[in-house]
């Protein structure tokens, strides 16, 4: 991969009702309605049913056509209804491999969480982990939890961390807060870890932990949905110089690439006309065409 290249470091596979519990779709459902409501978007609500939050390949494939290669990941996580099968995300992969690289997602609680890994990698050819200690209702401060980690940073594989907000009602928040994963990241400081969502609604924090920590970036999906959040977040991270450490991600089915991209282009046009502090273009630029090497070790 060259210069100018366009990395999606954070999009989903799953479906209803395959690998989605029908009480988590319906809590997906009724969050969607709002923001469509809230938007003018009524006839067009109307018209969502429990299928409106799938991510199926052939959507998938469509969504990420802005992008030259694209992490994608399912979610395992028995306490919120998340069962997406690994064997799955690798079929899809495999017939896609110039452009699809393939994470396993694993729930920390279960007993062999590791054995899990070893077999996502060594037989699924599966190239890294997504783990969300608020939908499998861990502690990521606690190190029983932390050999799957361990495993992760021996191999080399890197780790997606869901830690931030999020909408259903069996989820945990009290294992939301990016601080949390202070103790995890010092602890294994070869470990290469992505924080998505730049930890939303607690960007601050989550930059301070970016910082400090060498391997440890985050990406900016779903964060323009916000445009207050969104720019507040994006020059503060300029403010504290780690704007290299942001990865861009689309967080599909909730977004596109492309819209991952048009967001980030539109991040200053909240504070137009005023005297607040623009995000800098070549800020900008980087995200979506250089950042990723930092991460990925590529150039």
């Amino acid at each position: 991969m060259g210069a100018g290249v366009i990395v999606d470091v954070h999009t989903h596979l799953f479906w209803y009702p395959e690998y989605l519990g029908e009480d988590l779709v319906r809590e997906a459902l009724a969050a969607k309605l709002v923001k469509i409501e809230q938007s003018g978007g009524r006839a067009y609500a109307k018209s969502l049913d429990l299928h409106s939050n799938d991510a199926r390949p052939d959507d998938h494939w469509k969504a990420t056509s802005d992008a030259d290669r694209v992490i994608v990941f399912g979610l395992r996580a028995k306490a919120t209804g998340y069962a997406m099968s690994n064997d799955v995300v690798a079929d899809y992969v495999r017939q896609h491999p110039e452009k699809l690289e393939g994470w396993a997602s694993i729930d920390p609680t279960d007993e062999d969480c590791v054995e899990q890994l070893r077999y996502c990698v060594d037989e699924l050819g599966l190239r890294g982990l997504k783990v969300g200690p608020t939908y499998q209702h861990f502690d990521p401060r606690d190190p029983a939890y932390w050999p799957i980690f361990a495993e992760c940073e021996r191999r080399d594989l890197p780790v997606m961390v869901h830690m931030g907000t999020t909408f259903p009602s069996t989820a945990r928040l009290e294992y939301a807060s990016p601080l949390l994963l202070e103790r995890l990241a010092m602890a294994h400081p070869r470990l290469r870890m992505i924080m998505a969502h730049l930890g939303h609604p607690w960007e601050e924090d989550a930059i301070a932990l970016v910082r400090k920590t060498p391997n440890l970036y985050a990406d900016i999906s779903a964060l323009h949905f916000r445009p207050w959040r969104f720019w507040q977040a994006l020059t503060t991270a300029a403010e504290y110089g780690v704007t290299y450490k942001l990865l861009l991600g689309s967080d599909f089915p909730n977004g596109t690439t492309r819209d991952a991209i048009d967001g980030l282009r539109s991040v200053n046009k909240i504070v137009d006309g005023t005297a607040l502090p623009k995000f800098p273009q070549d800020a900008q630029d980087a995200i979506v065409h250089e950042n990723w090497k930092r991460f990925f070790r590529e150039s």
